[in-house]
């Protein structure tokens, strides 16, 4: 249990977690078995917010005060709070904890308005009718009719499922609906872009055998037999959206010629299509050559559909597998963003966490798929263009959705912009891929923008830091003997915690805290670890300029940089660190250098991209020297320009030459930076409190 009053930033820290208890393994309780475990929570939650808690001294208030408490929010991952809620599990009829849409074939709904709030308190008397239910075949029936049992949770007064149990924007988005769009509706993995794909016909002709004719046809031998069967399939081949028509037309043309006269020949007469022979040969008689009939067979199939007309071309190839690999490894990224397998889609890659697919959405997979079917690409035909265009702009909304919940900033039109690129993405998803099996993950997603408006961003309130306090229990040591197992586990917590607690309180000896920084190194993950806030914090150490003696020897100023200073010597620094994020000169890391900044420190204008180039002391403060990005030129198509809450914009790969003076707290952010070409950047915001105009 984390406690909501305290600041985010130190919320989850394993210090300031209650853990409650271990449920022992292998498998999970057994229907309402959970019951017994909650028993006791319930019991001194229900005393903290009916009679409240009467505390003798804290920190604010030394003679004491009384306190209340409640159970604001339920997290979970979709099975298990419908376990811990004792509701009908997702995969039911009564899918929805939220509403009373129900029924498995109605999950791709997407009319939101028409959506009912279940009523809780008519939940509450199902829940007690079940628990007050005298035999095993009431509370059957109660379940089948409602999808509702007792819970312990229901002794709390204030307990409403439709509100307090949450969907998890973690398991929901990130591993639900990210990784379902990329694995079985993209299909991104190099078995499948390896895989034969089946040869679909471009359409369909019900061809005749040499022996199934009743009319005089030429006489074939054994092998012009099958040739004929032969050309029945070069003409029924489905058109590749890889080459040109004119390439294909010369390719028919030119497997056709290789085949005898006689299957030529019957063919052409079979599918009844005129023959003329080419008058402008230097011949007596019009002779019908085996050109002629290839010719005719080529004109004939021009009058049948393309492939394209009836069948899609498949999404992933290897050269789109490759592409996306090779963004993963030239973008450029500062030092705390997430990293991705460069082998994404390979059987060695293994499975992608949570927190790789939030970086694999908002970072590189738009940026790779937008470069290949975006605005100003090209393809071999007006059919494929097309569909991978669709195919891109379906991808896109669940990108800019999982864009927006992970803002860490939350207001009212952020909320429907993320609930309109949900819907829009569902209804997409039927209309594109309309053999893709909707799932309750798809219905639930639109909630979450029922929780958006009731607490705000979802780093408050997602599994990101209960998921990682497991991680970090299951790597405790243990004997191994279930029964003793959690007893072990839960002590070497606590104490752990206790600890911890210890070392940063004010009157541990000044020993022991010289010790704690390798403490924290060793056991106590960042505090952006616990909340899934992706930037990696260091509040260890001090500044890491302060730890280098060379950083603070003056050199001689620079010549760019002699023009923004009167100073004949500075101390530069290789790094500095504002707020707990770590920025750098491009000639040490060039990822921790690229910078969004606000020009002359004016917060009003719009922040513009640069490059720290030199970091030093000036007038008794740090400064960074910037040079600023330039812009594309007006006549440059930028295929990101069609999606707004993808914070992406194509620049020129230029700098200006001169620099510009900046105050660490005039910067924003940092941005992803990926060469698209020699002339040409796309620049992509990492900024997780704002976007940018």
């Amino acid at each position: 249990m984390a406690c909501l009053n305290l600041p985010v930033d130190i919320r989850y820290l394993p210090e300031n977690m209650y853990l409650v208890g271990i449920v022992p393994g292998p498998s999970k309780p057994h229907l309402n078995d959970l019951n017994h475990y909650l028993r006791p929570l319930m019991d001194d939650m229900s005393q903290a917010w009916s009679d409240g808690i009467y505390l003798s001294q804290t920190h604010n208030h030394p003679n004491g005060r009384h306190t209340r408490s409640a159970i604001i929010i339920v997290v979970n991952d979709l099975p298990s709070a419908r376990d811990t809620a004792a509701l009908a599990p997702h995969n039911s009829h009564i899918y929805c904890s939220i509403c009373e849409c129900k029924q498995l074939q109605t999950r791709g709904n997407t009319n939101y308005h028409d959506w009912r709030v279940r009523d809780h308190k008519e939940m509450r008397r199902h829940a007690e009718a079940w628990r007050d239910a005298t035999t095993h075949k009431k509370q059957d029936d109660i379940f089948k009719a409602h999808g509702i049992r007792w819970s312990e949770l229901w002794r709390l007064p204030y307990w409403n499922p439709t509100q307090q149990l949450v969907v998890d924007p973690m398991h929901c988005i990130l591993e639900g609906l990210g990784q379902h769009q990329s694995r079985h509706v993209l299909g991104l993995s190099a078995a499948l872009a390896n895989e034969q794909e089946e040869i679909v016909p471009a359409f369909t002709h019900e061809f005749r055998h040499p022996n199934q004719v009743d009319w005089d046809s030429p006489k074939l031998n054994e092998n012009e037999v099958k040739h004929v069967i032969e050309i029945h399939k070069l003409l029924t081949a489905p058109r590749s959206d890889d080459t040109t028509e004119e390439q294909q037309d010369a390719l028919l043309y030119d497997r056709l010629m290789k085949k005898n006269k006689g299957p030529l020949e019957f063919v052409c007469k079979d599918v009844g299509t005129t023959v003329s022979p080419d008058r402008t040969r230097p011949t007596s008689e019009p002779t019908k050559f085996k050109s002629d009939y290839a010719t005719a067979l080529m004109q004939w199939r021009r009058g049948k559909p393309s492939a394209a007309s009836n069948h899609h071309p498949r999404i992933t190839t290897p050269r789109i597998m490759q592409h996306i690999k090779n963004v993963i490894k030239e973008t450029v990224t500062p030092s705390w963003l997430g990293s991705v397998p460069h082998n994404f889609g390979d059987k060695a890659a293994g499975s992608l966490k949570a927190d790789e697919w939030r970086t694999m959405y908002t970072v590189y997979l738009p940026l790779a798929l937008v470069s290949l079917w975006g605005e100003g690409t090209f393809h071999m035909s007006a059919a494929a263009s097309q569909r991978l265009r669709e195919v891109l702009d379906h991808t896109m909304s669940l990108v800019s959705a999982i864009t927006i919940a992970c803002f860490r900033t939350m207001t009212i039109g952020r909320a429907i912009a993320y609930r309109s690129h949900v819907v829009k993405w569902l209804q997409d998803l039927q209309r594109l891929h309309p053999h893709i099996a909707q799932r309750t993950n798809n219905h639930m997603a639109v909630h979450v923008f029922d929780f958006f408006l009731l607490f705000g961003p979802t780093r408050s309130w997602w599994c990101f830091p209960f998921e990682r306090l497991i991680g970090q229990l299951q790597r405790l040591p243990h004997n191994h003997r279930f029964g003793q197992l959690e007893h072990t586990v839960l002590r070497a917590f606590l104490k752990a915690s206790k600890l911890r607690q210890w070392l940063a309180r004010s009157d541990c000896p000044a020993a022991i805290k010289e010790c704690k920084a390798l403490f924290d190194k060793s056991y106590t993950s960042k505090p952006d670890d616990y909340s899934g806030g992706g930037e990696h914090r260091d509040s260890v150490f001090l500044n890491p300029s302060d730890l280098r003696g060379q950083d603070r020897r003056e050199v001689p100023v620079p010549k760019d940089l002699r023009p923004l200073t009167k100073l004949s010597k500075v101390v530069m620094h290789a790094r500095w660190t504002q707020n707990g994020v770590v920025y750098a000169r491009a000639s040490t890391h060039l990822g921790n250098s690229l910078v969004y900044f606000y020009p002359r420190g004016d917060t009003s204008h719009v922040p513009v991209p640069g490059t720290i180039k030199y970091i030093f002391n000036h007038a008794n403060q740090v400064v960074f020297a910037i040079q600023r990005q330039i812009n594309a030129t007006h006549d440059v198509v930028d295929p990101f320009a069609p999606y707004p809450d993808f914070p992406a914009k194509l620049y020129s790969s230029a700098v200006q030459k001169d620099l510009e003076l900046v105050e660490p707290g005039s910067v924003l952010c940092h941005y992803a930076q990926w060469t698209v070409s020699k002339e040409h950047y796309v620049i992509l915001s990492l900024s997780k409190v704002r976007p940018l105009m």
